[in-house]
């Protein structure tokens, strides 16, 4: 049996406008016309129209939905594994964008009226992270994080300030990098440090050349390459701290 165009669409829940856009994009080209120039869809039609809303429900681009129609088409599972990755890297920027919205709505219920610092200073934050890291390795470190959770992580983060206070005063009083307090400090900040982006030196190179290169990341948190290099001394070759 054969469907025209109006038919097909009330059949299978679509507009005819649908239909038409699925035609121009090659998607599914009706098998045949009346007599009068009318499209006409066959089995084979409904079974390809199938297809496409099978895989149009699961997520999957019309384009590459187009791909997977043709006869060396990839398998299915590669297109499925791409949509999956490219699906999560977007749920992982939206997390990135959901910390920093909740870190500046925190910080605006304590000062609201320093609000368009903390918002400048989370969007630089988040910029300078994806220049820097890559997409695989921004969802390595956003891992990390869902597993310390986020209680912990507040806590963390909010320890950071006091220890960047503590260390810059005792390099301004030319306390010496072996005095005991110096190693107790340099020893948290590679604590806190490793918990959040791991043991890792490719990571932890990224993050010190981060902080070097902005002199605006450096003013708004402290963390300056002097500061680093201070503590650096104060601890063994093995146990460099990062920011």
């Amino acid at each position: 049996m054969d469907y025209t165009v109006g038919e097909l669409a009330k059949k299978a829940g679509l507009t005819v406008r649908t239909l038409h856009h699925y035609e121009q994009l090659g998607l599914l080209v009706p098998s045949g016309r009346s007599e009068a120039g009318y499209r006409l869809y066959n089995a084979a039609d409904v079974r390809r129209l199938h297809r496409v809303l099978a895989y149009r429900q699961s997520g999957l681009a019309l384009k590459d939905i187009a791909a997977l129609l043709q006869a060396d088409s990839p398998p299915l599972r590669e297109v499925l594994e791409r949509q999956i990755a490219q699906v999560e890297g977007e749920i992982h920027r939206r997390q990135r964008v959901l910390r920093a919205l909740r870190h500046v709505a925190k910080q605006a219920h304590e000062d609201e009226e320093g609000l368009s610092e903390h918002l400048l200073s989370a969007m630089s934050l988040m910029r300078l992270m994806e220049q820097h890291f890559s997409e695989a390795e921004l969802t390595v470190l956003a891992r990390r994080r869902a597993q310390l959770g986020e209680q912990k992580i507040e806590a963390l983060e909010a320890e950071w300030p006091a220890l960047i206070r503590r260390a810059q005063a005792l390099m301004d009083g030319g306390t010496p990098p072996s005095d005991p307090e110096v190693t107790r400090i340099a020893l948290r900040w590679r604590e806190l440090a490793q918990l959040f982006i791991g043991d890792q030196p490719a990571f932890r190179a990224k993050v010190q050349a981060m902080y070097a290169q902005d002199g605006e990341l450096q003013r708004q948190t402290g963390v300056t390459p002097q500061l680093l290099a201070y503590l650096r001394q104060s601890l063994p070759p093995t146990a460099t701290p990062s920011p």
